[in-house]
C-alpha cells in the first residue's frame, strides 16, 4: 500500500469538506423552500378556514331562522285551531240561545192562548144569561 502524505490527506478532506458544505447549502435552501412553501399553505389554510367559520356562521343563522319560523308556524297552527274552537263555541251558543228563545216563544204563545181561553171563560160567566121576558122593561117617556 502506498502511504498517502500529509498534505494530500489534507486536500482530499478539504474537498470533501466543500462537498459536504455544499450539500448542507442544498439541504438548507431545500428545507427555507418547505418551510416557506408551509407558510403558504398554512396561510392558504387559514383563509380556508375563515371562509368554513363564514359559512358556517350563515348556516347557524339560516337554521336559526328556521327555527324561528317554525315556532311561528306552530304558533298559527295553534292560533288556528283556537279560531276553529271559538268559532264552534259560538255556533253552539247560538244554537243554545235560538233554542232557548224559540222555547221562551212557544211559552209565550201558550200563555197567550191560555189567557185568552181564561177571559173567554171568565167572561161567560160573569153574565148571566138575560131572557128578554123575564127583563124588566124600562119605563117609557110620555109625550
Amino acid at each position: 500500500m502506498n502511504d498517502i502524505t500529509r498534505e494530500e490527506f489534507n486536500a482530499k478532506l478539504e474537498t470533501i469538506e466543500v462537498k459536504m458544505d455544499a450539500r448542507v447549502e442544498s439541504v438548507s435552501a431545500k428545507i427555507e423552500g418547505f418551510l416557506a412553501a408551509q407558510a403558504e399553505r398554512d396561510k392558504a389554510q387559514l383563509e380556508r378556514d375563515k371562509r368554513y367559520e363564514l359559512l358556517a356562521d350563515r348556516v347557524t343563522k339560516a337554521a336559526e331562522g328556521a327555527e324561528a319560523a317554525a315556532s311561528q308556524a306552530a304558533t298559527v297552527k295553534s292560533n288556528y285551531w283556537a279560531a276553529v274552537a271559538v268559532q264552534l263555541l259560538a255556533v253552539v251558543a247560538i244554537l243554545v240561545g235560538a233554542y232557548y228563545a224559540n222555547q221562551a216563544n212557544v211559552l209565550g204563545a201558550m200563555q197567550t192562548t191560555l189567557a185568552a181561553i181564561q177571559s173567554g171563560k171568565d167572561s161567560s160567566t160573569l153574565k148571566p144569561e138575560t131572557s128578554p121576558s123575564t127583563a124588566p122593561t124600562p119605563a117609557q117617556p110620555s109625550k
